[in-house]
């Protein structure tokens, strides 16, 4: 096969229930272009392999299996599959999620070749939980394009099965390198504020992915401690870059998104250090603004009512 234009990659691990469909919505794209699809198998204890197995041969001429004889962790996984990309975009899609949109590459890159300022495109999505399906999430939502680094570094709102990046970016960044470094549990968040601190990144409201929320999925199948490991990874991130970057007018915002977050936690898991922590910085904030917060971390007799709130608000509402 010639070089492709793009390579799609996916990793994958135990994700039988789900990768025969993340496969299906990869291999019917329709583009005037050709794709290799590099999939990352590390080691399953269920049937996954051999479900991809199966897809390579029925597909020799595009999809590569990249595995070995033991579990190598996700970082690793991840990092091996970057490096197998040859071709000049690269897409993602982890394997519990899939597209929808059989024209999602081709708009893509249509784009990227037209916007050579442009390093990564994204694009809106839909989302599923059990029974419960939410179509386009993001609509309505005027997302922020261009150069969007303080954006990101304030909250993500990049869906990794949504994004197609110029495979030199990703190459040159190489995130899992620093993944591994900081022991972060999360490589995706880390690789968009990378890609937005060298290039523009451009956001479209088309619904071309399904991204599964379950209860084995890396960050949504945690326990309350679980939670909270990743909740300070999210953070330690955030700093990271504001140092990193030179984005020091972002700490007054992010130290009040942390200490709000880190009073859920110090409920939730009955830790009287960090209530401590969280009182002593509503302390010395805005009364208006805190007064609520301050209230929670200095009272006790509150948490019940707060736990009942919280946990009713997450049986209407799905949470990505």
């Amino acid at each position: 096969m010639d070089k492709p234009l793009v390579s799609v990659k996916t990793i994958t691990y135990n994700h039988e229930k789900y990768i025969a469909q993340c496969i299906e919505g990869i291999m019917n794209q329709k583009t005037s272009f050709s794709f290799e699809y590099i999939i990352g198998e590390d080691c399953s204890t269920d049937n996954t392999m051999k479900i991809i197995q199966q897809y390579a041969n029925k597909y020799p001429d595009t999809i590569r299996i990249i595995t070995s004889e033991k579990n190598v962790g996700s970082a690793i996984n991840d990092q091996r599959t970057d490096d197998a990309c040859q071709g000049k975009y690269v897409a993602f899609c982890e394997g519990d999620d899939y597209w929808t949109d059989p024209y999602k590459l081709q708009k893509q890159v249509d784009f990227l070749e037209a916007n050579p300022d442009f390093g990564l495109v994204h694009t809106n999505f839909s989302c599923i939980k059990g029974e419960k399906e939410l179509k386009g999430f993001r609509d309505g939502e005027e997302l922020p394009t261009g150069h969007i680094l303080s954006q990101l570094i304030r909250g993500n709102h990049i869906a990794t099965a949504s994004v197609c990046m110029r495979n030199d970016l990703l190459q040159a960044i190489r995130i899992g390198e620093a993944i591994r470094k900081y022991n972060w549990r999360m490589g995706d968040y880390p690789l968009w504020i990378e890609a937005a601190a060298r290039t523009k990144i451009h956001y479209m409201a088309d619904d071309t992915i399904t991204y599964r929320i379950h209860n084995t999925s890396a960050t949504h199948g945690l326990d309350v401690k679980g939670d909270y490991h990743f909740f300070s990874d999210r953070y330690a991130i955030k700093r990271h870059y504001i140092k990193k970057y030179g984005c020091e007018e972002l700490e007054p915002f992010i130290d009040k998104m942390y200490h709000r977050e880190l009073l859920k936690f110090a409920i939730f898991l009955k830790d009287d250090k960090l209530r401590e922590k969280c009182l002593k910085y509503f302390k010395k904030s805005d009364m208006g603004e805190s007064f609520p917060y301050r209230m929670l971390s200095q009272y006790p007799i509150f948490d019940s009512l707060y736990c009942f709130i919280y946990a009713t608000r997450k049986k209407l509402k799905m949470v990505v």
